[in-house]
């Protein structure tokens, strides 16, 4: 592709959205499901884009390097995610209250609207694979292996983010060989959301820089 323009490709995970359950119980696993995807399709050093467990499973193809990453955008990242009690307990039990506890917990400017269609997302993917999604964004700890992925990264972080608190977004941006931190006022967990002007501006941003770089 010329310099500056980009192809873009969004999958559902397994028990999400389109694509058929069960859903996994490691972030390893939804990895090697992405790094079959990107496999499938002759995908080269590809950039990846995710939010929350999405970030998860993108540091661990970087981590893992079966198919090498050229850049990395992440937000509401972690090296660790632990998961509240409240979460895991009810994500079986009680998939609506746990529905209304992320959209509380995890939205600060989002509106109404938005905030129903997070809602009804969670609720849409049940509480088996919401159950396991928690339960491997709970296990999952890439703190002693965040030095060795030298991949350049950007990391979008909302201020008032209550369930990846920014403090550990701070964390892996120190960590990370080439990671970068942008944080966002008045924006929580779903920065993509909430302020998707800001995000598109620090991602296009990112992205001629990379471009600038290898060259």
């Amino acid at each position: 592709m010329p310099a500056g323009e980009y192809r873009a490709l969004m999958l559902d995970l397994p028990g999400h959205g389109q694509s058929d359950p069960p859903g996994r119980r490691a972030i390893a696993h939804y990895a090697a499901v992405v790094e079959d995807f990107m496999r499938s399709l002759g995908l080269s050093e590809p950039i990846l884009v995710g939010h929350s467990m999405g970030s998860a499973i993108a540091l661990m193809i970087a981590r893992r390097a079966l198919v090498p990453a050229r850049g990395l955008i992440l937000m509401g990242a972690s090296a660790r995610m632990p998961v509240s009690p409240v979460v895991l307990s009810g994500a079986v039990s009680d998939i609506e209250r746990v529905a209304s506890f992320v959209v509380e917990h995890g939205c600060i400017s989002a509106s109404e609207e938005w905030r129903d269609v997070i809602r009804r997302e969670v609720i849409a993917t049940g509480g088996s694979t919401s159950y396991g999604d928690y339960m491997a964004c709970n296990r999952f700890d890439l703190r002693p292996y965040v030095s060795t992925i030298d991949v350049p990264t950007l990391i979008i972080a909302g201020r008032q983010d209550n369930l990846t608190p920014l403090r550990f977004s701070e964390s892996l941006a120190r960590e990370l060989p080439r990671g970068r931190l942008s944080v966002l006022e008045d924006t929580g967990h779903y920065a993509m959301i909430e302020k998707p002007e800001a995000v598109r501006q620090l991602m296009s941003a990112f992205l001629r820089q990379l471009e600038l770089s290898e060259h």
